[in-house]
């Protein structure tokens, strides 16, 4: 997928070196106008993908046709993902930390588990549910919303497709899955359900790094709406900068009285 502020973006593949001769800085160019041009399909194909994985771990039945059509539609999806990260790879100028950079596109791409994480591409800049879409309303605190609505949903399905089928499984429904992912990102943790598998495990520890900090843009975007909101009547910089100028022009007519009856 096309690279956000967040994660990956077209800005992160920017060469640093000032050195960069001009066939890089053209290839750069191009690498950063197909990116800025990719990066809204990209992100939708991720949603798209989200959804069929949700479907597959909800009503998981490996022998229905349906399931085996959704699983080739899901790996086709995937190839698109590979084909992108790897082409931007060898388009980039500077590919010394491309990867590093690009980590969210990289571990989806090279972990299969962590697939359904792709969907975070849609609020990343340029992409689909991004503040400079248009898509959505509301602002950043609405796209933080829908970013935090994402992680809880995203990491449910994701432990309910660990889980299934380990012994002394415990998250064994949606249901229990969702409550497990409100608890793990809130940091609340009652322990009423908890990973028996190892890649269970792994992606509450991720899920648990991305919630807090998904939360904490939530937080951070509601105070700031919250102040704005509830800031009325004018500016006091802007109150303090006229009295001053009255002031100055006050002590202006002082001194001009005086220099006139001096005289």
């Amino acid at each position: 997928m096309s690279s956000s502020s967040a994660p990956s973006d077209a800005s992160a593949n920017t060469p640093t070196e000032n050195t960069s001769t001009p066939a890089e800085s053209r290839r750069q160019a191009w690498l950063d106008n197909y990116t800025r041009r990719s990066s809204p399909l990209l992100s939708t194909l991720a949603l798209v993908y989200l959804a069929t994985f949700s479907i597959q771990a909800i009503w998981y039945d490996p022998e229905a046709e349906w399931f085996r059509w959704m699983n080739t539609f899901g790996l086709v999806l995937w190839g698109l993902f590979v084909v992108d990260l790897l082409f931007r790879f060898f388009m980039a100028p500077i590919k010394k930390r491309f990867f590093r950079r690009n980590w969210l596109d990289t571990v989806t791409v090279v972990l299969p588990q962590f697939r359904a994480l792709r969907a975070l591409r849609a609020f990343t800049s340029g992409g689909v549910i991004s503040k400079k879409s248009g898509l959505i309303s509301g602002g950043g605190l609405t796209s933080a919303a829908l970013a935090a609505a994402i992680v809880v949903w995203v990491g449910s399905v994701m432990v309910l497709n660990a889980e299934r089928g380990a012994p002394n499984a415990e998250i064994v429904t949606i249901g229990d899955a969702v409550w497990w992912a409100f608890e793990t990102v809130t940091t609340v943790g009652y322990g009423d359900f908890v990973p028996v598998t190892w890649n269970g495990r792994a992606l509450a520890v991720l899920v648990m790094l991305v919630g807090i900090s998904v939360l904490g843009i939530v937080t951070a975007s509601l105070s700031a709406a919250l102040v704005k909101r509830s800031h009325q009547g004018p500016d006091k910089v802007d109150e303090v900068l006229a009295e001053l100028a009255h002031l100055k022009e006050m002590v202006a007519r002082l001194e001009a009285k005086q220099e006139g009856s001096t005289t």
